[in-house]
């Protein structure tokens, strides 16, 4: 593998965000991304036998300037604004003709 880099799109509240980070990277995932797999009764047994080794940045030779230091936001964008529906009163003929009016004037579709 020859590339240097990795884009990647993060869902933030609000609209989405891409960033493009220099590799290596870490790279984390959402829950709901993939189907779970459930361990077995065996495995789990085994493991809470595991010892779980904690790790600092600083254990790794790593700082919080060098880890954010390569990291270039590509670009940010809001979502789409969804409109509100709007209901129609009178009968048929009325409803039709205001219909019409609206995707002509309003919304500029016909």
């Amino acid at each position: 593998c020859t590339a240097t880099s990795i884009t990647v799109d993060c869902e933030v509240e609000g609209g989405q965000f891409t960033a493009e980070l220099p590799l290596p990277a870490l790279v984390t995932a959402q829950k709901g991304l993939n189907t779970p797999r459930y361990p077995t009764l065996p495995n789990i047994m085994k493991a809470k036998k595991k010892e779980i080794r904690e790790l600092t940045p600083d254990a790794l030779g790593l700082s919080g300037d060098r880890l954010a230091a390569g990291m270039t936001v590509a670009a940010m964008a809001l979502p789409r604004q969804q409109r509100l529906g709007k209901m129609l009163d009178g009968d048929t003929a009325q409803r039709v003709k205001e219909l019409v009016r609206a995707l002509r004037e309003d919304e500029k579709v016909l």
